[in-house]
């Protein structure tokens, strides 16, 4: 079974919020836009002690920035989908038969809800479970059964292990003391590394394989498209080929299995002191991993966490993890006035072709580009040297804006604009005046949708930002690099094809920004200066 979908109203910093989940879901947003909210929400509504939750004041929303009184009434909608048709009569689900709704394509789902009202200081919570038409179901046992679904599909939340607290473990427990074992490992290996012996790393490597085989032997219910478009050249197979089990029984180096055993610990410690049935089925939440872990070692670890079985749910901030996830499992968290919004790219916005392109450009060249309020598009290399320069002796930092350049020649404009449309990323576009340039300009004016050009579309009025800035004040620069007299009658082409095979355009760029420091931002053209103006008002009104 799997989480399909999720509805959060008035829940602590989420005023209202609907997000549909995959097998893998990337969420990233902004501080404050939602993401631990949302993890808090999964936390409470199936929680791996299996105790029901018991709302407080503090779980209701208070809209701050309108001076909103506290919401009176939350509530958290869980939707979960079987993964085959025949996965509701198998015996596990037995204990929850009557939460079960048939649906027309033949497949059974759940619908579970946890809801809360406040009245005065007193706050009651509710569990319930509702049929297709979305009316709670007459069951006198509803708490009994929530419990039920929460043994057999808890959430676990990995995040840097500095923030569990350690509880003690007073009940007795079947893998108590090799789960402990590990722990304790783990915790000499981080205070006192040169005092674990052979010996102990021998033990804890046989514990490990024993733990794996507990937790995570079993396969994962999800069925494999092969006429589905191969998300970009990143993702890795070898999670679909190789278990988890296979993988320890077979790998001989140690620092993935030092690595293995620190993440198995991390689990163990999000799981608690509870002991998940081997029937159980796991949510696993994976809370921003680049915290500790050097890129090389975040990218083994991603690869070893790929091949957990169970529905994972990723936060990152971290541009490296972001280039090693599908782009159609991104799920960007936009705060609004009266909502969150979840912007992600639907599976037919692009052609396989267009998915190409961007999965290998943004992804790969640029992965951080995806974390931006507003993308700065320009045509070449030139123009990201120069407008990210420029904008600094103007007095801007397009990094701490969040605006973004990035160069489209070769992936193409419409994709990208495509892609900034879907997660609701502001945009601007800086194009040359020559034949391609007006092909451009055409592409970013059948995206605008009713918005005024000049928001969106910057033409240069010559061929080329060389032809602009020699038209604009730079025609002494230009014949200087190329070593021509002043007075000597020679057409600006020229001047500037000498200029060019003279030196090379990253040179030109960092030449003419050097120039720009002498003689004073004064001499930066007005059309170069009104585009940053725009766009860095465009990022701060996207906040």
């Amino acid at each position: 079974m799997q989480l399909e979908r999720i509805e959060i109203s008035g829940f602590r910093g989420i005023k209202r919020l609907s997000l549909p989940f995959e097998q893998l879901t990337t969420l990233i947003g902004e501080n404050t836009w939602g993401k631990s909210s949302l993890l808090d929400a999964l936390s409470v509504a199936l929680p791996t002690s299996a105790e029901p939750y018991q709302f407080e004041m503090r779980d209701f929303h208070v809209d701050y920035a309108i001076s909103h009184p506290q919401t009176q009434h939350l509530q958290i909608v869980l939707k979960l989908r079987a993964s085959t048709r025949k996965e509701a009569l198998s015996g596990r689900y037995r204990n929850i038969k009557p939460i079960w709704n048939e649906c027309s394509n033949n497949h059974s789902e759940i619908i579970y809800r946890l809801s809360a009202t406040l009245e005065g200081t007193k706050v009651t919570t509710h569990y319930a479970f509702l049929n297709a038409q979305g009316q709670p179901k007459q069951l006198h046992h509803s708490e009994k059964l929530a419990q039920q679904l929460m043994l057999l599909h808890p959430v676990i939340r990995l995040r840097d292990s500095r923030r569990f607290q350690r509880v003690e473990d007073s009940a007795p427990r079947a893998n108590s003391k090799i789960e402990q074992r590990i722990k304790n490992t783990c915790r000499r290996l981080i205070s006192h590394p040169g005092l674990v012996s052979k010996d102990e790393m021998k033990s804890s490597v046989k514990t490990m394989h024993d733990l794996v085989d507990h937790y995570f032997s079993y396969k994962p219910q999800v069925r494999h498209d092969p006429r589905a478009t191969r998300d970009g050249l990143f993702t890795s197979g070898l999670a679909q080929k190789m278990s988890l089990k296979q993988f320890v029984d077979q790998t001989q180096d140690k620092q993935t299995r030092l690595l293995l055993m620190g993440l198995l610990n991390n689990y163990l410690q999000a799981k608690g002191n509870t002991e998940l049935r081997r029937c159980a089925r796991p949510l696993l939440i994976v809370e921003d991993p680049e915290g500790r872990l050097h890129p090389t070692h975040l990218s083994r670890a991603w690869a070893l966490l790929q091949m957990m079985p169970m529905q994972k749910i990723l936060t990152t901030n971290s541009a490296v993890l972001l280039g090693a996830v599908p782009l159609r499992s991104i799920k960007r968290l936009v705060r609004k006035s009266d909502r969150t919004e979840a912007k992600y790219i639907r599976p037919e916005m692009l052609s396989s072709d267009e998915l190409r392109k961007v999965s290998f450009h943004i992804r790969f060249h640029r992965s951080s580009a995806l974390f931006a309020r507003c993308w700065l598009l320009v045509e070449g290399e030139t123009e990201v040297w120069l407008f990210n320069e420029l904008a600094k002796l103007c007095g801007y930092d397009l990094a701490s804006e969040g605006v973004q350049i990035v160069e489209f020649a070769q992936s193409g404009l419409k994709s990208l604009l495509k892609v900034a449309r879907a997660l609701d990323i502001d945009w601007h576009v800086v194009t040359d005046g020559d034949a391609a340039g007006k092909k451009y300009a055409a592409s970013a004016r059948a995206m605008l949708h009713g918005e005024q050009e000049r928001h969106r579309l910057t033409e240069l009025p010559d061929k080329d930002i060389e032809h602009y800035l020699y038209n604009n004040g730079f025609e002494k620069f230009f014949r200087d690099m190329a070593k021509i007299p002043y007075d000597h009658p020679i057409p600006a082409k020229k001047v500037i094809m000498r200029a060019l095979k003279k030196h090379a355009k990253p040179d030109v760029a960092i030449a003419i920004v050097e120039y720009c420091e002498i003689h004073g931002d004064a001499v930066i053209p007005l059309l170069i200066r009104w585009t940053l103006k725009r766009v860095i008002s465009m990022a701060n009104g996207n906040t």
